[in-house]
């Protein structure tokens, strides 16, 4: 009986904890990258639970099991892999949670009021990361706001309620007059 309540506690706590994650795994899932710190929770294994950040190549280095590459794995995902490593002569029937604890950045730079990095959020709009970033300056181009995307692609002059992702820059330019 003891074990059947660990059980359910476990479960109602990894059920909690994947709200948080859950928001951010929305429209197919938000996918990890470097910069994004995970916990990892294997049920009775306090040994193989734990919290990393992904490297600069998309790596984690697993007890057990080693390398693990997560670059363009959700969450989901990254647990099923872990699951499966595991059960494969380590551990019988593992229950794996993954978890997303803090995301990677995102830039805001040009006329606002305190330029620099934040952490991404999900659904964040171009809008919300310049509120994020303090609001325009007195000088900004409020028509004139782009975005270079992770991969260097430059969008011109966005609408206020285009998506910004982890990795992206807000650039404002500055107003003539």
């Amino acid at each position: 009986m003891k074990k059947i309540a660990s059980i359910i506690f476990m479960l109602t706590i990894s059920l909690f904890i994947n709200a948080n994650a859950s928001a951010a795994t929305k429209a197919g899932g938000y996918l990890l990258g470097p910069g994004d710190q995970i916990q990892i929770l294997v049920y009775n294994e306090a040994n193989l639970s734990m919290k990393l950040t992904i490297d600069a190549s998309g790596n984690v280095i697993y007890p057990l099991i080693g390398t693990l590459q997560l670059t363009g794995k959700t969450p989901d995902q990254v647990a099923m892999d872990i699951r499966d490593k595991l059960k494969n002569g380590y551990i019988n029937n593992p229950m794996v949670t993954v978890t997303i604890l803090q995301f990677r950045q995102i830039y805001v730079s040009g006329e606002v009021k305190a330029p620099g990095s934040y952490e991404y959020r999900p659904g964040l709009t171009q809008e919300q990361a310049i509120a994020i970033a303090g609001g325009f300056t007195d000088r900004a181009d409020r028509s004139d706001v782009d975005i270079r995307l992770s991969n260097g692609q430059l969008l011109k002059d966005v609408s206020p309620t285009q998506t910004v992702n982890p990795g992206d820059t807000v650039i404002i330019d500055q107003s003539f007059f």
